[in-house]
């Protein structure tokens, strides 16, 4: 950074959005190590039309050098009902459909209380990935099933993954050795399951869990979403949900 010059900032700078000035400020040796965070309602920007934010460097001010470099980053975060929200698919592809214990191939949006429901995320992976994170947000009326617990009831199937590209291949599992089951860690959390793999190939894979409808409600349930760990802008998502919980 000395050699580049980076601590010889001396220079000021404004923000504007639409017009407005938002922050103005000076940098140099003393304040070249201090940031700034700015933030502004959504509710505040146009709506039908663009929104102009200006950064710039002002002219060197009297006993400025002007030298250094002004670095900034923006970003827009914003939310809408969960049960809105679509399918993205930006390197990976995810699904997730709920269905009753002992019949997978019927789908359905709702339980009532008692009920255990089996839960199955599909995961394409059109590329070899690594350091995937897959989480599965559940109903905020519902709670996963542990089989690791002994307080668990017995119900169904423990969680399963399946290579469905190897199996299409009529492989068996050991034909993949000790690495086949590639989501090597699993957690069951209050409010999610969360999947981990260091290295998964290229092809789809199903992983199967139980959850229990616990309280009464109509509920908003988040995307499920898969990413590289190292690289987030690989990543996938399911559709929102709605889910309703019956006494």
């Amino acid at each position: 950074m000395r050699a580049s010059g980076e601590m010889e900032g001396d220079f000021s700078y404004g923000v504007y959005l639409n017009g407005e000035s938002l922050a103005s400020g000076e940098v140099n040796k003393e304040t070249i190590s201090e940031s700034r965070k700015l933030q502004v309602e959504v509710a505040r920007l146009l709506v039908d039309e663009a929104n102009r934010l200006v950064i710039e460097r002002q002219t060197a001010q009297a006993g400025q050098t002007g030298e250094g470099q002004l670095y900034y980053s923006t970003w827009l975060r914003y939310y809408m009902p969960a049960d809105q929200v679509q399918a993205l698919e930006r390197g990976i592809v995810v699904a997730r459909q709920y269905s009753p214990v002992g019949s997978p191939k019927k789908y359905v949006t709702g339980a009532q209380v008692g009920d255990v429901i089996q839960v199955k995320l599909t995961i394409v992976a059109p590329t070899d990935l690594y350091y995937v994170i897959v989480e599965d947000p559940l109903p905020a009326g519902c709670e996963g099933v542990d089989m690791s617990l002994k307080t668990t009831s017995v119900v169904g199937e423990a969680p399963e993954l399946h290579n469905l590209t190897a199996e299409q291949q009529n492989r068996w599992m050991w034909d993949y050795g000790y690495g086949w089951w590639w989501f090597s860690n699993s957690e069951m959390r209050d409010e999610k399951v969360a999947l981990f793999a260091d290295y998964l190939p290229r092809g789809t894979y199903e992983y199967t869990y139980l959850m229990r409808a616990s309280l009464p409600g109509e509920f908003q349930v988040i995307p499920t979403t898969a990413y590289q760990m190292y690289f987030p802008e690989v990543f996938g998502r399911s559709d929102g949900a709605r889910f309703t919980v019956e006494p």
